[in-house]
């Protein structure tokens, strides 16, 4: 009966996010208990097909993509107060405590503020806040239509190739720029046409402009 209830519930998960709330609130059924879950969402803007992993009340580490469900950038977490992962394949995307809303921020365990400011025209820092803009570049060089206001959206073929590939968030823009594993995984996308022929490392300013927009840190068209 238990392993009823929780097919149950990941079912109804797979097909919306208000239908999975609404079937799994409850954390008891004929006296058997599941654990309930929330859910959040990934904001550089709202980016989807970035794998995230979680661990449950009953120990047990669930995994999924974000946006799966139709819900444009959401994941689901399943006690209060858990850890949610973010991963590309074999690159660690970064770990931080479930909320609603998380940003590369979170991730990188910064404060959020339009650093540079909203044009990004100041002095960046080479501290933890690097992670901030090089989580940024990766995510909106990989979106499908290169157009990160409508979206991030990262497909299944170009998230595989980052399988046994591992890219550091945490070194310096220089050196993220010319990171080898980087831009063999960009160039394969394109000899695949996953990615346009065209399509080249966002730089930092503008994906810091696109993030501090999206958050809504900075108004639109600064």
């Amino acid at each position: 009966m238990l392993q009823r209830v929780q097919n149950a519930c990941l079912l109804l998960f797979a097909v919306g996010a208000s239908t999975a709330f609404a079937g799994c609130t409850e954390d008891c059924v004929d006296g058997y208990c599941v654990p309930a879950y929330d859910t959040g969402y990934y904001y550089d803007s709202l980016v989807s097909g970035i794998e995230y992993s979680t661990v449950t009340t009953d120990g047990i580490t669930r995994t999924g993509v974000t946006g799966e469900n139709g819900d444009p950038g959401s994941f689901s977490w399943y006690a209060e107060g858990a850890d949610v992962s973010f991963s590309l394949g074999d690159t660690d995307l970064g770990t931080a405590p479930a909320a609603q809303k998380l940003t590369p921020f979170e991730l990188a365990g910064v404060t959020q503020e339009a650093v540079g400011g909203c044009d990004v025209t100041g002095t960046l820092p080479d501290d933890e806040f690097r992670i901030v803009h090089n989580l940024a570049v990766l995510l909106q060089t990989l979106d499908t239509d290169g157009d990160p206001t409508n979206g991030i959206e990262i497909s299944t073929e170009v998230a595989a190739l980052f399988q046994n590939v591992t890219v550091n968030l945490d070194q310096a823009w220089t050196d993220f720029q010319a990171d080898s594993d980087l831009a063999a995984v960009i160039n394969e996308a394109k000899l695949a046409k996953l990615l346009p022929e065209a399509r080249t490392l966002v730089t930092r300013e503008d994906a810091l402009k696109a993030l501090y927009e999206g958050i809504g840190l900075c108004p639109s068209g600064t």
